[in-house]
Formats: structure tokens, C-alpha cells, sequence
């Protein structure tokens, strides 16, 4: 195995697990609270929204599996195709 393909795997395990950390948390959160708390921009420009559960259910979902769905599979896959990169050499 090239230096470049382990260092390409090993940093998919690296940061696909982060990013499966991450993603888990932020469902156990969003789920356990009923509400996802967003904030973007700087400044002045600064926006915060809140999306719950009973209010805005549709926008809730959506969110919930754009931030923390998406980055737990795809994270849990890069983790995983890293890590039988490493095993296979």
C-alpha cells in the first residue's frame, strides 16, 4: 500500500468516526429535547433559530437528518472503508 492510500485511509477512519460521533450525539440530543437550536452568520448578521418537534415537524425531520443522520451512516462508511483499507495490505 502507497503512503498516500494510508494516509487517505487513515484519515477517513479519523474523521468518519468524528463525524459518526457527531452526528450520534446530535440525534440523541434533538430526539431527547424535541427541539434543534441553529445559529448562523457573524455579527450583526447573526441568525438563531430554533426548529421543534410540535411546532415545525416536517423542517424538524429534515434537519434531524441532515445533521445528524447523513454524518453518523456516511461517517460510520468512511470509518469502515478506512479501516478495511488498513486490514487489507
Amino acid at each position: 500500500m502507497g503512503m498516500l492510500r494510508a494516509g487517505l485511509a487513515v484519515a477517513a477512519m479519523f474523521i468518519g468516526a468524528i463525524g459518526a460521533f457527531l452526528g450520534v450525539v446530535i440525534m440523541i440530543s434533538a430526539l431527547q429535547s424535541g427541539s434543534i437550536h441553529l445559529s448562523y452568520g457573524k455579527g450583526a448578521d447573526a441568525v438563531t433559530e430554533t426548529v421543534s418537534r410540535t411546532g415545525e415537524a416536517a423542517r424538524y425531520w429534515q434537519y434531524l437528518i441532515a445533521l445528524g443522520a447523513a454524518p453518523a451512516v456516511f461517517g460510520s462508511l468512511a470509518a469502515r472503508w478506512g479501516w478495511r483499507a488498513i486490514n487489507r495490505s
